[in-house]
């Protein structure tokens, strides 16, 4: 099968992603990408049912799990768990880098409904708040020989040999089996308990992404949590490491890249569309953060749309 480099995915307002990895027989998909090549420059906050593993192939990425910020060097994985809230992006803006990733369903490595591998290692790790996310370095050999498990998975799931799936399904499991030997001690058998700043955090993205393009405050925002201002500021800098304006901000834009690069709406109509009061405060902010004005932005991504839907 061959692995895939996205440019945006589909996230509802708690930031759960909508987009569709693998297929119901076969819940597995597999990415080549640059994080940097993403709408705005990185792969959004977002979670999901699968397990994910990165792989750092080329430059350093740095992904961020709920108040983690984590750095990896080439060859260097994370394990992220179901459910986790995270982020991707290139160590440095302007400098690329390139990622392997599988996402999987728990089910692909449990053998089957309510078996023993099912109830006795997978769910518990499933609901594990202490295994939300594994880094995985080449100089510890357990998790040197985890990433090799990974690598070999990938290399299965892009071949087009007979029996991928069951290699990609054996080397996952070779590759969990690691972890959960080694960090046996972390594993929890009580339910996950969702820590309370991102259950905060879940609730007022979600008022951000339903309300961007209206005038918003932080005190309208704190309000969906029912929350103080001090309190919402808190919050967010410590789980998103931004302040609530910034990642508006952030939002608008990544809303804003998404209509240049798939409608024809003038640069006017999607300032005020996307929540901004000024078509230069816009372009200026625009610029700030992709490094490109709304119409070289619009220009290049049409293009490569285009080039795209003509290749296939």
């Amino acid at each position: 099968m061959k692995a895939l480099q996205l440019l945006d995915i589909a996230i509802a307002p708690d930031l759960h992603e909508l987009t569709k990895h693998g297929t119901p027989i076969f819940p597995c998909a597999g990415y080549d990408e640059d994080p940097g090549m993403y709408l705005v420059g990185n792969i959004p906050w977002h979670w999901h049912e699968e397990m994910e593993v990165v792989l750092a192939l080329e430059g350093d990425t740095r992904v961020l799990c709920g108040e983690t910020e984590y750095l990896l060097h080439e060859g260097e994985a994370i394990f992220v768990n179901s459910n986790v809230l995270h982020k991707l992006k290139r160590a440095q803006k302007n400098t690329p880098c390139r990622i392997n990733s599988l996402l999987f369903m728990p089910e692909l490595v449990a053998s089957f409904p309510q078996s023993i591998i099912q109830q006795r290692y997978i769910a518990p790790l499933v609901r594990c708040s202490t295994l939300s996310d594994v880094v995985l370095r080449s100089d510890v050999p357990w998790q040197a020989e985890a990433i090799r498990r990974f690598q070999a998975a990938f290399e299965a799931f892009t071949s087009d040999r007979y029996g991928y799936e069951i290699h990609v399904q054996v080397e996952l499991m070779q590759m969990l089996l690691l972890i959960l030997e080694n960090l046996q001690d972390r594993v929890c058998d009580t339910e996950l308990v969702q820590n309370k700043d991102a259950v905060r955090i879940k609730q007022m993205l979600g008022y951000i992404h339903a309300h961007y393009a209206e005038p918003l405050t932080v005190s309208q925002i704190s309000a969906a949590s029912a929350i103080s201002e001090s309190e919402c500021y808190r919050c967010f800098r410590k789980v998103l490491d931004t302040s609530p304006i910034d990642y508006l901000l952030q939002y608008r834009i990544r809303a804003a890249a998404g209509l240049l690069s798939t409608t024809d709406m003038s640069v006017s109509d999607i300032c005020f569309a996307t929540g901004f009061n000024s078509p230069s405060y816009f372009a200026k902010v625009f610029r700030q953060e992709l490094l490109v004005s709304p119409r070289s932005y619009r220009a290049t991504h049409q293009k490569a749309e285009s080039g795209a839907k003509h290749r296939n």
